[in-house]
């Protein structure tokens, strides 16, 4: 099987499941809800697969099988009809993909990669909307702001945007905690618990390097032609004492 084909497998899972949720949305009780869930699973679907096919990582890897985990739920929440089956078995597919490509992912993280905490306050942003669109948390413009505001912090910090850390940082838990008080139960928790992931993760020295890399001023040293490797004059057509060929 190729490979992409393979790794594609949670997208797909992911748009057939939206898809049934869209005919049936019976199990979110708004069309604000409905929507962050299936901006949530898709993103995070596509994040996952892209991770995979391009640098066959390991957060990706299992990014993937927490896109199918979410799946999984909707299966058993949702009702029983032929999108139901569809979605089943499109899961199903996608479960042996990934089996299939576990041999392709790195075992170990990339030497030169940010670090985890790095990777881990996109990825957690980006779950957002889908977990504030689950617990169906208040009024509609209050879940859209919170719940489309975090993938697009994820967005600035992880493209290296202008103000991308500031947003991740500051931006969107101060957001959380300006609309909190306009969300219900169980709404409070969910964001809540967010924002303080958030925060744990984003003020730690390593998200900041990620974002901003240590930089410093090199230098240069003249060495004479007479040490100067023979490959090297020869390259640049000089002999001996610097003077042209």
């Amino acid at each position: 099987m190729n490979r992409t084909w393979a790794a594609s497998g949670p997208l797909v899972a992911a748009l057939v499941w939206v898809a049934a949720l869209v005919v049936d949305p019976s199990v979110f009780d708004s069309p604000a809800a409905l929507l962050l869930g299936g901006v949530g699973l898709i993103l995070t679907a596509t994040v996952a697969v892209v991770g995979m096919v391009l640098s066959s990582s390991r957060w990706a890897y299992w990014l993937a099988w927490t896109v199918l985990t979410a799946t999984a739920v909707v299966a058993v929440v949702r009702g029983f009809d032929a999108w139901w089956v569809a979605g089943v078995v499109a899961s199903l597919g996608a479960a042996v993909g990934l089996v299939t490509v576990s041999t392709a992912i790195r075992p170990r993280p990339a030497a030169t990669g940010p670090s985890a905490r790095a990777v881990g306050v996109p990825l957690v942003l980006l779950w957002a909307p889908l977990l504030i669109g689950a617990t169906v948390p208040g009024p509609p413009w209050a879940m859209l702001v919170v719940g489309l505001g975090a993938p697009l912090a994820a967005f600035l910090y992880a493209r290296v945007v202008f103000g991308g850390l500031l947003a991740v940082r500051l931006g969107w838990p101060l957001l959380g905690a300006v609309i909190s008080p306009f969300l219900t139960w169980p709404g409070h928790l969910t964001v809540a618990a967010l924002v303080v992931v958030v925060v744990v993760l984003a003020w730690h020295p390593s998200v900041r390097s990620a974002f901003h890399p240590p930089r410093e001023i090199g230098s240069t040293f003249p060495i004479p032609s007479e040490l100067s490797p023979r490959d090297v004059l020869d390259a640049a057509r000089v002999d001996d004492s610097g003077r042209p060929l």
